[in-house]
């Protein structure tokens, strides 16, 4: 009798999975691997580069996840391949949202008022923050007017029009299409 003795592949210790973090932290994921049609899945999922993802339990054989503010069962085979950060990835090419060119997509940092005591700045960022315009939330640019004034996004589902003194004040991180 003969023994098939596989070679086990070096383990990175710097790399978190959702099988190996703890329950309940919020992560971004900063990898998908194995198959294509296995990533496309999880993409389709919400499971895409800087998109946040908390455990919020697990066992022997899966775990449930909180993406998106969805709750989704996976098997613990698929959770080894979705590589986690504790940070965004890609903080390189940072801008303000009102310079993103239409077609483009891109996440938020941050929103930037000048004077947060200010009452005006103070309701220009409560408004975004109602509207939807939140750390790690993703932007598509759709259009942009002649003049550059307003823009027309797509967020969370939903189609939002901002004046570019508005978008001014939203910090990004334009992302690579994935």
């Amino acid at each position: 009798m003969m023994r098939a003795f596989v070679k086990k592949q070096p383990q990175n210790n710097n790399m978190i999975t959702l099988t190996s973090c703890p329950l309940k932290q919020t992560y971004f994921v900063s990898e998908i691997k194995g198959d294509p049609d296995s990533r496309k899945h999880l993409q389709n999922l919400g499971f895409v580069k800087n998109a946040r993802v908390a455990v919020m339990n697990r066992d022997k054989h899966n775990g449930v996840i909180l993406i998106h503010n969805s709750r989704v069962a996976l098997d613990n085979t698929i959770l080894e391949n979705i590589a986690l950060s504790k940070k965004l990835i890609g903080h390189g090419n940072l801008t303000k949202l009102s310079s993103v060119k239409p077609g483009q997509m891109a996440m938020v940092i941050s929103i930037a008022v000048a004077h947060p005591s200010d009452p005006a700045e103070a309701a220009i960022k409560r408004r975004l923050l109602d509207m939807g315009v939140t750390r790690g939330t993703r932007i598509f640019v759709r259009k942009v007017a002649p003049l550059g004034d307003p823009m027309e996004l797509h967020v969370r589902g939903y189609e939002l029009t901002l004046r570019k003194n508005e978008a001014e004040k939203v910090e990004v991180s334009v992302l690579e299409n994935d």
